[in-house]
């Protein structure tokens, strides 16, 4: 399953995959920003470091 992330004026800023253990946050082009991961309650960075508990995908999307 998918989400699409738009701002007000309907721009795309990213998109969220659910495949059933993680959730993972893309930006518009299709990069990785950070995952989410259900079982351990832990969000990481596109670089698989630990940033905090509950899901804070919407903190890596950049809003110009």
């Amino acid at each position: 399953m998918e989400e699409v992330l738009k701002d007000k004026y309907g721009m795309i800023l990213g998109r969220i995959r659910d495949n059933g253990t993680e959730l993972v946050l893309y930006d518009k082009y299709g990069m990785i920003l950070g995952k989410y991961e259900k079982n351990t309650n832990w969000t990481k960075d596109k670089y698989g470091n630990r940033v905090g508990t509950g899901n804070l995908l919407a903190a890596f999307l950049r809003i110009i």
